[in-house]
């Protein structure tokens, strides 16, 4: 199997600091869509590609006390970090994160619910590894995926030429190394491929037009941080295009002068509940198995 597309962008202080607001602005859908799922207190979560740990934290609150949270990642900086998190918010009892891949990840004990966010775009085979986390679950066990489509073209109303050339350069050092930066329409295939049932889908689209916009700080320090990304993979940017510090500060100041709004990616949250198979294990785990 081919390796997985590393994190493209980096593990800077700066894209810390991006990660945080971009969790600010996308967070509310990812909670609804773990609601809409069916995830309640005392729920047992694995959270693949759990990076700072924003996702993990979030599932904390919602099973509670009585729940238990595991987040896994790649990256061990991220792990450590992630780890403090935790324990400054006083979950370090319900909370653990560990160095580990989603392909040859394995537990003890079976987990109720398996989330993931942004990180099915990555892998070489998202259905396979889906129907390897699948085996982690309880039979009855839910899965929920939230991923995205950043390739829209027309991000500004009225519509902003400087602002879109910026942010049309996202999908590219993506697609350079292979991951697929319009994974969310792609999310019921590959849940189908993965021996699930046909999942439950919603959509959102993140909207800044205000100056104390957790989405215009998002994606305007987004434009200024692809900027390593695109040089890496050696994609030709327009020397016209500047990615100095004060570029999220001008392209906000652009947003608000021009009375305009900017769309980001529409989000995509995914959810469906495992069948149960007589004498126990799941329909993905036995798919699986007759496949191996």
């Amino acid at each position: 199997m081919a390796h997985h597309s590393a994190y493209l962008l980096g593990h800077s202080e700066n894209e810390h600091q991006r990660l945080a607001l971009q969790s600010k602005a996308v967070t509310p859908f990812t909670e609804r869509t773990l609601r809409s799922a069916g995830v309640r207190p005392g729920m047992s979560v694995l959270d693949i590609g759990a990076g700072l740990g924003d996702v993990s934290l979030l599932a904390a609150g919602l099973v509670g006390p009585a729940g238990r949270v595991v987040g896994i990642e790649r990256g061990p900086q991220s792990v450590h970090k992630a780890g403090i998190r935790a324990r400054d918010a006083g979950l370090a009892h319900s909370v653990r994160f560990e160095v580990a891949d989603v392909d040859s990840f394995t537990w003890p004990e079976k987990f109720d619910v398996l989330v993931g966010r942004y990180i099915l775009m990555y892998l070489p085979d998202p259905a396979s590894t889906l129907r390897h986390l699948a085996s982690l679950l309880k039979p009855d066990g839910i899965v929920v995926m939230h991923e995205m489509d950043f390739t829209n073209t027309s991000p500004s109303h009225p519509p902003l030429p400087e602002w879109d050339q910026y942010y049309a350069l996202w999908p590219k050092p993506f697609l350079a190394a292979g991951a697929v930066p319009d994974f969310g329409p792609r999310l019921t295939r590959t849940f189908l491929d993965a021996g699930f049932q046909r999942p439950e889908v919603a959509t959102w689209v993140p909207v800044g037009g205000s100056g104390d916009s957790a989405v215009l700080d998002w994606l305007s320090t987004t434009c200024r941080e692809i900027e390593w990304p695109l040089r890496t993979a050696g994609v030709t940017v327009p020397d016209h295009l500047r990615f100095d510090d004060l570029l999220p500060q001008r392209l906000q100041d652009l947003v608000l002068s021009r009375r305009a709004q900017v769309s980001g990616p529409t989000q995509f949250g995914a959810h469906v509940r495992l069948e149960p198979l007589r004498g126990g294990g799941n329909a993905s785990c036995a798919r699986e198995a007759a496949n191996d």
